[in-house]
């Protein structure tokens, strides 16, 4: 019955993304709003909710380290995964909008996480200030919604039209099919979830680890749902923007929230400030390279997204394992597959830096 609750998820899943894609990509082009302003808030925004939801029970509950583990995992899976699997089905074009602000964004808001959580403590004057950085997020938003309006309608000609006209019966419409597609969404995810953590409590894993790997896979699944069927539809604005825009979602709202409504301070373990906690800095500081100068994220570089989410992964395992090859697991990250990454991405960058600059001498 477990299996087969979780097979019913993913197909309630994968139906309500289409149908809530569907509803977004009418809206934007009667609101002359672009893919990417969409895909960072409407899209990311809604397939945050099983995130904010679980983060928000788990908190109640006084559960910290699945409210963590759930939002640190959830971004990390949210670049590795989603971005790698996009990626490897149809290479990615990356938007000068994304490059220049939304990633540096999410690099921010990672770093402030994790100063914050340093002292082992995040409390209610932390949950405060990251609120605060969302109240500035929005509202810099509200003024690139006008702003893309604006150029919208300035470039008419250039924009795809709406097949049919905006009325009382188009809003009716597409506003069921949006919320039915969310629901859909939000039950399937639920589903997946539950079967999953209940295997795993059967299996004795810690809330963390839970957290890291299972609850943070199932609350992202909206969003690799969302973002294949953007790419099936060629639409990498949306698909690329989903994931940044959840990742700042995750961060700015659900935590913060979390941390406002929870009875006390949450507590940060050590193995989230040594672990999670920097190698979620270091996933989003390694878009800026890897997506400039050339524009776009390709199969090679979504394959190592999905090796680096498959070592992690294995390296969950193996703490919650307490199993000797930890250690020497460890040893080859940090002084074999680390610095060659890092020789692999500079002479990336170098790469794409020369190409791009002899086709603009031709």
């Amino acid at each position: 019955m477990t299996v087969l609750l979780f097979i019913i998820g993913l197909v309630t899943l994968i139906i309500g993304a289409e149908l809530f894609l569907k509803s977004v990509d009418k809206f934007g082009l009667a609101w002359s709003v672009s893919p990417v302003v969409m895909g960072l808030t409407v899209v990311a925004f809604a397939t945050g909710a099983p995130e904010l939801a679980i983060s928000l029970q788990a908190a109640a509950e006084g559960k910290p380290d699945l409210v963590l583990g759930n939002i640190l995992g959830s971004n990390i899976a949210n670049i590795l995964l989603i971005l790698g699997i996009a990626g490897l089905v149809k290479p990615l074009k990356i938007t000068n909008r994304i490059i220049k602000i939304d990633v540096p964004v999410v690099i921010g808001a990672s770093i402030l996480l994790y100063v914050l959580a340093m002292d082992g403590l995040l409390t209610l004057t932390d949950g405060l200030i990251i609120f605060a950085a969302l109240v500035a997020y929005s509202v810099f938003m509200y003024s690139q919604i006008k702003k893309d309006r604006r150029d919208n309608k300035l470039n008419k000609e250039d924009q795809p039209k709406l097949d049919e006209p905006v009325t009382t019966l188009f809003y009716g419409k597409y506003i069921l099919l949006l919320l039915a597609g969310l629901v859909l969404i939000v039950m399937g995810s639920r589903w997946m979830v539950q079967s999953a953590v209940e295997i795993a409590g059967i299996l004795g894993i810690s809330e963390l680890i839970i957290g890291l790997t299972i609850v943070s896979i199932g609350t992202s699944l909206p969003e690799v749902a969302t973002s294949l069927s953007a790419v099936r539809r060629d639409d990498s604005d949306t698909a690329v923007a989903n994931v940044m825009g959840s990742n700042l979602y995750n961060i700015l709202l659900t935590l913060s929230l979390t941390i406002i409504v929870a009875p006390g301070a949450l507590d940060v373990s050590m193995d989230a400030i040594r672990l999670d906690l920097p190698f979620m800095v270091i996933v989003a500081a390694a878009c800026l390279p890897l997506f400039w100068p050339a524009k776009e994220l390709g199969r090679p570089e979504a394959v190592g997204f999905l090796f680096y989410y498959l070592a992690y992964m294995t390296y969950l395992v193996l703490i919650a394992m307490q199993h000797a090859l930890k250690e020497t697991m460890e040893w080859g990250m940090i002084w074999i597959v680390i610095p060659l990454t890092i020789i692999l991405i500079i002479g990336k960058f170098i790469a794409d830096w020369k190409k791009r600059r002899d086709l603009m001498l031709m």
